[in-house]
């Protein structure tokens, strides 16, 4: 069942690609560093984790500083594993991702993208929230970003992130 929901989303990537005449593939993998959490006190250590997300995105009709599209996300929480109980090694998030770019000195561009969605650990089980905001640079297809990114996990808990990712775009 659970790799007939994942053909089921890669199915529905790949068909909108193949219709689509322009559009950006973003690759950006990341290192979260817990700032806090709150809720569940059981657990106080760091909750960092390692992953990263592939965008397909769409620029807008009237800006091409923008583009927009879904992502398929994938992270690693070791920490999180050895504390609760019913996670799976690797958790996928799944959402919408915004890009907005603007040029600052000749291939050199500023750079901000949030991404909203869910993620679940165990198997498509459950569902939580995630929020994302990133900003930094980039240059031609490369970009350094840092942001803030919010996380809810089951039992109540939610853990506020430093992410910093690396990213690289291919342009169709």
């Amino acid at each position: 069942m659970i790799k007939n929901k994942l053909f089921l989303v890669l199915s529905i990537f790949f068909i909108i690609t193949s219709v689509t005449y322009a559009f950006e593939l973003l690759l950006t993998p990341s290192y979260s560093y817990t700032l806090n959490s709150t809720g569940d006190t059981s657990i106080q250590q760091s909750l960092d984790y390692t992953g990263g997300r592939i965008s397909f995105l769409v620029p807008t009709q009237d800006s091409e500083e923008i583009s927009y599209g879904p992502y398929l996300g994938f992270f690693y929480n070791y920490e999180l594993l050895d504390s609760l109980q019913n996670i799976e090694d690797v958790g996928i998030s799944l959402g919408l991702n915004m890009k907005y770019t603007t040029g600052i000195i000749g291939n050199l561009d500023f750079l901000v993208s949030a991404y909203g969605g869910v993620h679940t650990e165990d198997y498509f089980k459950t569902f939580k929230t995630e929020i994302l905001i990133n900003g930094g640079i980039s240059y031609n297809n490369l970009s350094l970003s840092v942001g803030y990114e919010t996380r809810y996990y089951q039992g109540d808990l939610t853990v506020n992130y430093l992410p910093i990712s690396l990213g690289v775009s291919f342009k169709f």
